[in-house]
């Protein structure tokens, strides 16, 4: 039998369909927005008020050397050749010809004595000399007029003009002549000798230079008592300290720990107390031989290659010893960072910055590549502040827990 549709059903129909297309009402807007800001309150709390706790070191200018020093000690500068300047003569001092720092010849006047009394004596040297000079050439004369009167008086005796009498007597003036200008040339001597004793005395009263170099310090004050060294020499009768600074080098003590890594030959930086932030290239020339017994502690000597007239002997200095030979622009100061505070964003290098305790991420410019430092050439600067090894979530903006 056909099932006949009454009037009645057709009409609830369109009320079934129309109720399950029901209207979002009021308070279903109020129950999304209500998941939206708890999910921000989320979001917003994981990402920005959650506390990172971190690392942080400061960027600062590095020498790339550093990054391959093996060991480094402190030590002092020597010089090739020192020496104590003492008076030759006893006197008192009276002036300093240079002052201290200054470089000296071999052989320049360095400081004066008292010379009168030197002087005076050079000068009676002098006048005795003249004396003798006069009396060598009068002995001279004589004897050649004594000489001439032996010929004639031998010629007029062989022809029987003189007496024998007569001729004994020139041949004794000429005898006398000749002995006379023997004394005559002995005392000649004799005062030229007094004389150059006498220019050797005044010459010492002026205290000069034993070899080319620098004068380090004077060890008396004007007018003070000097005096020769005595037989084994003396450090109290120093006058000036004197150094060859053509040559200069570094003395450490090196530790038994690690003197096996020294050897000679080895490259080094040397830096200065009195010079900062100047580096010096250096050699090392005097290391234990691999053979010898080992003490607690060696000494290790160490040339300064560059010449530096900065450089004084008994400075005090810090050398570095170097696994390998220094290549062109390792002591030139760069900004290197250690690559753990390096990250990847979006395909380039880039690192974490600290700004009032919050990360800030900078995308930075890198360079050579050091062991385990990175030259950075732009994107942070000398005392920025650089989160080591960024924990994982962190953004930039998280808060930082320093």
């Amino acid at each position: 039998m056909t099932s006949e549709v009454f009037p009645e059903d057709r009409a609830e129909k369109p009320a079934t369909e129309k109720a399950g297309r029901r209207k979002i009402q009021p308070m279903d807007w109020a129950m999304m927005a209500s998941i939206l800001v708890i999910l921000g309150i989320f979001v917003y709390t994981s990402v920005f008020t959650r506390e990172f706790k971190v690392d942080v070191v400061s960027v600062a200018l590095q020498y790339p050397y550093q990054t391959y020093t093996r060991y480094t000690a402190a030590g002092t500068v020597v010089a090739k050749r020192r020496a104590e300047v003492a008076a030759k003569v006893p006197g008192q001092l009276v002036e300093f010809a240079v002052g201290e720092g200054a470089l000296v010849e071999k052989g320049q006047v360095i400081a004066r004595i008292e010379s009168a009394d030197a002087v005076a004596r050079k000068d009676q040297a002098e006048a005795r000399h003249r004396l003798a000079v006069a009396t060598l050439e009068q002995a001279r004369e004589d004897l050649a007029e004594e000489r001439f009167n032996l010929a004639r008086y031998k010629k007029l005796y062989e022809m029987g003009s003189v007496s024998r009498s007569e001729y004994k007597a020139a041949e004794a003036g000429h005898r006398k002549a000749v002995s006379a200008l023997n004394a005559a040339e002995a005392l000649m001597k004799a005062e030229a000798a007094a004389l150059r004793s006498a220019e050797i005395t005044l010459d010492n009263t002026q205290i000069r230079a034993p070899f080319s170099g620098m004068v380090l310090k004077f060890n008396a004050d004007i007018g003070d008592m000097v005096t020769p060294p005595g037989p084994v020499g003396s450090t109290d009768s120093s006058i000036a300290t004197i150094a060859d600074v053509s040559e200069l080098s570094v003395e450490v003590e090196v530790p038994e720990s690690v003197i096996r890594e020294i050897h000679n030959g080895q490259s080094c930086i040397v830096e200065t107390g009195g010079l900062p932030d100047v580096h010096f290239t250096g050699e090392v020339t005097a290391a234990p031989p691999p053979g010898e017994k080992i003490q607690s502690k060696s000494l290790v000597k160490v040339r300064i290659l560059e010449s530096d007239l900065r450089i004084r002997p008994d400075m005090a200095a810090r050398v570095s010893f170097l696994s390998r030979p220094l290549s062109e622009g390792d002591d030139v100061p760069r900004i290197l960072v250690h690559s753990s505070v390096i990250v990847t964003d979006q395909g380039g290098p880039a690192v974490y910055l600290v700004r009032d305790e919050r990360a800030v991420l900078r995308s930075v410019l890198t360079g050579a590549r050091f062991h385990d430092r990175v030259e950075i050439l732009g994107g942070v600067s000398v005392g920025d502040r650089l989160i080591v090894n960024p924990p994982k979530g962190i953004k930039n903006g998280s808060r930082l827990a320093l």
